[in-house]
């Protein structure tokens, strides 16, 4: 598949998303990094220049600075009907508990789980029937059997850009000039929650090298509890 027909099939998917239900029924996982705003991108070239659907940012409210001030900054520039769904209260709270008695590795636990409350609890607050993500077959082997349309027990999820590689992300990013996190100039190759993401030095790691590595290898358990 050339890179121009890579871009068809995802707009493909996104007018067949569109058609399918009603744009209001219809959310755009939006985390501020690379992928994710690729596909809003993807979304307002289909979509006549504008974002017809509902974009939901899952705050775990320990994100980088720079990844809320591009979130803040995107969303005014390109008039999103933003969803600011944060972390439940009571995840939150055993969250900084952990921290504070210094159980790292219980902290980021609950911190994977609490992205899923979030989650659902969004979807079912919005009565959202599909949901789409920035994930690609590509970024991890969690994902690489991952199908465009991905029944739920509650929605559908939506992958329009699955087939696309990181350098295709880049490429296309260039290539429309779609504005992005300075953090990615700056060593970091994939963007999580601050505390347990690192800078990469090495320009040739696999792209979730600066991730936490117990979450890497979770994310089949993970997304069988509803992460993307």
């Amino acid at each position: 598949m050339t890179f121009e027909e890579k871009i068809k099939k995802a707009k493909e998917v996104l007018k067949e998303a569109g058609n399918r239900w009603k744009h209001k029924e219809i959310a755009i996982a939006w985390t501020g990094g690379k992928d994710s705003t690729v596909v809003l991108h993807l979304t307002r070239e289909v979509f006549g220049g504008k974002v017809p659907f509902r974009v939901m940012f899952n705050d775990s409210t320990i994100e980088f600075p720079e990844v809320y001030e591009f979130i803040k900054k995107l969303t005014k520039d390109w008039q999103l009907d933003l969803i600011w769904q944060k972390h439940l209260p009571e995840d939150l709270e055993a969250y900084h508990q952990a921290m504070e008695e210094g159980e790292r590795e219980k902290a980021m636990e609950i911190m994977r789980i609490a992205k899923i409350n979030a989650i659902n609890y969004a979807l079912d607050k919005y009565k959202i029937k599909a949901f789409i993500s920035g994930i690609r077959w590509d970024e991890h082997s969690a994902r690489s059997g991952e199908k465009y349309f991905s029944p739920r027990s509650t929605h559908t999820r939506v992958h329009p850009i699955l087939h696309f590689t990181l350098d295709d992300i880049w490429k296309y990013i260039k290539l429309f000039n779609i504005p992005y996190v300075s953090l990615y100039d700056k060593g970091y190759k994939s963007l999580g929650e601050a505390p347990f993401t690192k800078q990469v030095k090495d320009p040739h790691a696999p792209e979730r090298a600066g991730r936490e590595a117990t979450k890497e290898k979770v994310m089949d358990r993970l997304r069988k509890l509803g992460y993307w």
